[in-house]
């Protein structure tokens, strides 16, 4: 199920198809009309509403910046405000859809401008001329089998009639409310459920396997020799493929002599108790971590934003990409894999991310809990580079 998000205007509904982060200070924000190259005018009154002082979403979701698609043109107002929230809620939350609704979706048409102070929403003009243009569709989607709703300002309740498709709120957690709480594949119930499936099933192998041994034993004595030899392979390639990594590990820094990076010093991080030393972000030029061969993939997941992201290998190491936004401090795990997680296993991690409602919510706890459910060897480091 996905929930799509209406903006209401007076020229009818739009829809918020689709949210990027970018981590990148130097790009703002911007709001593209059908993933195209044309930019809707409130683009710069986005960027505003995004970044931190005037703002709220970079504090909030975390990114730098965002490039949100909508479905027409919108030149003028705020009344986009509370819709754009939303979406960028849904969006944390593994939920937004892209405009396209199928039975059993939910919609939330909205409209309504935000005090970017105390998060109270403020009323706005037109609102009976956007309800009547929206009833039509709100009508046919709710007889599709769609859950729908149009949130509109505590302060504009007199100019509509109230009637089943409208809420009225006063704040943003009021209109919060009318998400679902969360995403049901990736509940906390289900992984745990998933977590002691797992168990058992390898308690039941476990016993199995017991069980043939022991009918393999008394009916064949030729077979003690034979399981003694195989016995002592197998635990000679369990001590082989058991490596301890962080014993090999390296976080290799090169670090400026100069202004520049045109000349450099290789640094090698001390590590202690799976957390490198804090670097400085000033002085960095290139990190890369070395790894033994038994580890075939490391990912980057971000603890400051929604970033999950499989490393790239090069001769020097898996090369860690440096964040280009430099000036506050940016925390981060690494996870080494003795096998590889596929691209759609990549993605469930992603989604998994993506759904804690703020960024700072992943815990080390929480990552290791769900590579659990992976049934997949791993390793987890956690590194942060610091503004001094």
């Amino acid at each position: 199920m996905k929930t799509h998000i209406f903006i209401a205007t007076t020229q009818g509904l739009v829809a918020i198809q689709n949210i990027t982060p970018i981590d990148d200070e130097d790009i703002s924000s911007v709001v593209s009309v059908n993933g195209t190259s044309t930019t809707a005018n409130i683009s710069s009154s986005y960027h505003n509403f995004v970044k931190k002082g005037v703002g709220i979403i970079q504090q909030m979701f975390g990114a730098c910046s965002y490039r949100v698609d909508i479905s027409a043109r919108i030149d003028q107002g705020n009344s986009w405000q509370v819709a754009m929230y939303l979406a960028h809620l849904a969006q944390s939350k593994g939920l937004l859809g892209n405009g396209e609704v199928k039975q059993g979706d939910k919609v939330i048409c909205a409209t309504g401008e935000v005090n970017t102070s105390n998060l109270q929403v403020l009323a706005v003009s037109e609102v009976a001329l956007k309800f009547k243009l929206a009833q039509p569709q709100l009508q046919h989607w709710k007889a599709s089998g769609a859950e729908v709703q149009f949130l509109l300002p505590q302060a504009n309740q007199s100019d509509l009639q109230h009637n089943s498709f409208t809420l009225i709120v006063n704040n943003l957690e009021q209109a919060a409310t009318a998400l679902p709480s969360s995403s049901p594949q990736h509940s906390a119930a289900n992984i745990k459920h998933n977590k002691l499936a797992s168990v058992n099933f390898r308690y039941i192998i476990a016993i199995t396997a017991t069980i043939l041994a022991l009918l393999m034993f008394f009916g064949v004595r030729e077979f003690t020799s034979t399981t003694n030899t195989q016995q002592q392979t197998v635990t000679t390639k369990d001590v082989i493929s058991q490596e301890d990594p962080s014993k090999t590990i390296q976080l290799l820094a090169q670090l400026k002599q100069d202004k520049s990076c045109a000349q450099t010093a290789i640094k090698n991080v001390y590590l202690s108790n799976q957390t490198f030393s804090e670097l400085a972000l000033s002085q960095l030029c290139k990190l890369h971590l070395k790894i033994p061969k038994s580890q075939l993939q490391v990912l980057l997941i971000a603890q400051d934003a929604y970033t999950v992201l499989p490393l790239i290998r090069s001769p020097q190491g898996w090369q860690i990409p440096l964040p280009k936004n430099r000036l506050s401090n940016r925390h981060y795990y690494l996870v080494t894999l003795s096998q590889t997680l596929n691209e759609e296993k990549v993605e469930r991690l992603r989604i998994y991310r993506e759904a804690m409602s703020k960024p700072d919510m992943l815990s080390e706890s929480a990552l290791t809990q769900w590579l659990q459910t992976q049934d997949v060897d791993f390793v987890i480091y956690t590194h942060k580079l610091v503004v001094k």
